[in-house]
């Protein structure tokens, strides 16, 4: 179903989740439309692919779609990226280190000329009257990985970082309540998380930026200043697998 997570009178964000009743990890797909042009975040596998062109449609015909970003390499973030090259000219934009993997989730036909890489550094992406700021994350799990914020929104979609397993509430709003949904986090974080140097640079770099809310890709978002702060110090502060 889509949860609406900002909206003015060009602008829109919207997360799809609850697709999956089985033994799969849920996730979170996003889409961001602006005066009519539409941006795909992380639109997950195969099985997603009809029931989320479903669901945005009535928001964004997939033709009026010009970007597709990956934020990292995971089958769960880009595996049904073959029918969404099918069915719009979307570019997609993912990290350079994982570039040459594309072919491996749809027809070389249908990739070519239709990748963009994204340097290490980051970089800006138009659409409409706005643009998205790829941020750095690498090692947050993946060595090619970056966060999508929307300064328009003040949104910061933060991939695998912040996931949380069947977590008691969707919508985290206060310290309180994110001290009751660290448990929910911990377990994810301790294993896939490797090292705390990953986790300070990643901090310093959230920290300058005017985020409003932050939504993982997998559960609960963060949503005001209290609840923001609470997570990024706990960020801050993860030793991750390998210390």
């Amino acid at each position: 179903m889509a949860i609406e997570l900002y909206k003015d009178e060009t602008h829109l964000c919207l997360k799809f989740d609850d697709f999956f009743k089985g033994t799969e990890v849920p996730s979170n797909q996003f889409l961001i439309v602006n005066n009519k042009w539409g941006i795909l975040i992380d639109p997950g596998g195969n099985r997603l692919f009809s029931q989320l062109m479903a669901e945005i449609s009535p928001y964004c015909p997939p033709q009026r779609l010009k970007y597709i970003i990956l934020s990292h390499q995971d089958p769960d973030v880009g595996a049904g990226l073959n029918g969404w090259l099918l069915i719009t000219d979307a570019k997609i934009a993912v990290s350079e280190l994982w570039v040459r993997f594309i072919p491996n989730f749809c027809m070389v036909t249908l990739s070519e000329d239709r990748v963009i890489g994204i340097p290490d550094g980051g970089v800006e992406l138009s659409f409409g009257e706005t643009s998205l700021q790829m941020i750095p994350a690498h090692f947050l799990h993946s060595p090619g990985n970056f966060h999508v914020f929307d300064r328009k929104s003040g949104i910061l979609f933060s991939g695998d970082l912040g996931a949380s397993i069947g977590p008691e509430q969707e919508n985290i709003t206060s310290r309180e309540e994110f001290e009751r949904h660290v448990s929910f986090m911990s377990g994810f974080h301790s294993r896939y998380i490797p090292h705390s140097s990953a986790c300070k640079r990643w901090a310093s770099i959230a920290r300058s930026l005017p985020v409003k809310m932050i939504v993982p890709q997998h559960g609960a978002r963060f949503t005001g200043q209290e609840a923001v702060n609470a997570f990024i110090d706990w960020v801050e502060q993860l030793t991750g697998a390998l210390g």
